[in-house]
């Protein structure tokens, strides 16, 4: 059986949390990370404070670029049920950090914001979102705010870990 932390996807993921760390501990947010057992997925990524504790919210870090052919992102619709569930029941805010090594970008918004309904015309067609396709959950990147640049050799570092096989096309510009 394979050690969690030896995994790629596990690896990137990693350096995606250390690059959104390192900005929430710049905007005096201190992230607190979760170390139940460390070969194993954790049930969230970061609880975060303000400094003088007026702020919690749940950091929730997805390592990956946009999609290529559509003007959005997503990940398991079974991850965003989680999230839901933990939103409703505990009142806490969920952000979702999107770290993007094709654009050298972190970008993202609440959940709350990225799941308000939204209808974008693509290549002609109407795209309604939230859009769900395989289990998957899209959020358009109209949605996204910039949260900061990502280093050459930090994003070098991400693209060498990527799992694609496939040349990326597009991005979000924001």
């Amino acid at each position: 059986m394979n050690n969690f932390q030896e995994l790629t996807t596990t690896k990137k993921g990693n350096l995606g949390e250390y690059i959104v760390d390192k900005y929430l501990l710049g905007k005096n947010i201190i992230p607190y990370i979760p170390h139940p057992d460390n070969n194993t997925a954790h049930p969230f990524d970061r609880l975060c404070a303000s400094r003088d504790k007026k702020n919690v919210f749940i950091a929730e870090v997805k390592t990956k670029a946009s999609r290529n052919y559509y003007p959005d992102t997503g990940f398991d619709l079974r991850s965003y049920k989680q999230y839901k569930f933990i939103e409703n029941k505990y009142g806490v805010e969920i952000w979702i950090f999107f770290v993007d090594e094709n654009i050298n970008k972190v970008y993202g918004n609440k959940l709350s914001k990225l799941e308000t309904p939204i209808e974008i015309i693509h290549n002609g067609k109407i795209m309604k979102y939230p859009l769900t396709q395989n289990n998957i959950i899209f959020f358009p990147l109209e949605y996204m705010v910039n949260i900061c640049d990502i280093d050459e050799k930090l994003s070098q570092q991400l693209k060498n870990l990527s799992t694609r096989n496939y040349e990326y096309l597009g991005g979000f510009n924001g």
